[in-house]
């Protein structure tokens, strides 16, 4: 570590643009950029751990188009939204993660928008994102990238 401190910003630079240039090529691809409300957001984010870009755009999708709507989802039970994850890593908390995520939206505001965390400080939002029971780190820092534009880097376990 004492010899990163010696490196003078330009080469930091260097190192890290190599390192995103050999990344790309491994990966290849991104999760496609969408504008979507910051709770699907979250909710995408949920999908998204540990899976590919495209599943995790198939498994939202059919999240929503088999349930009515948002509330429907929230008082589902865990085994009825686990059956959208089948196949994908711990389909279980991923449901339990979601359903989470949908009660604390709904008892907080009495309605499913949460937009007002995009005003919000990076702190302040993080914090409120705290509250929800059972988020990983990882569907909190795409989260706040993706809803407040703020540089952090999802990490997941597969990365």
């Amino acid at each position: 570590m004492a010899a990163a401190s010696q490196l003078k910003a330009s080469d930091k630079q260097n190192i890290c643009r190599k390192l995103v240039t050999v990344l790309k090529k491994r990966y290849k691809g991104s999760v496609p950029k969408t504008s979507r409300p910051t709770l699907e957001t979250i909710l995408f984010a949920a999908c998204l751990e540990d899976v590919s870009a495209a599943a995790a755009v198939d498994r939202f999708e059919r999240l929503t188009e088999e349930f009515h709507d948002l509330n429907e989802i929230r008082v589902s039970s865990i085994s009825e939204l686990s059956q959208i994850f089948v196949g994908l890593p711990e389909p279980e908390r991923r449901a339990m993660r979601i359903r989470n995520t949908l009660q604390y939206v709904f008892e907080k505001h009495f309605e499913f928008d949460f937009e007002a965390i995009r005003r919000k400080t990076f702190d302040a939002a993080d914090r409120q994102l705290g509250k929800i029971k059972g988020l990983s780190p990882f569907i909190r820092s795409f989260s706040l990238q993706a809803a407040l534009g703020s540089h952090v880097v999802p990490v997941d376990q597969t990365m």
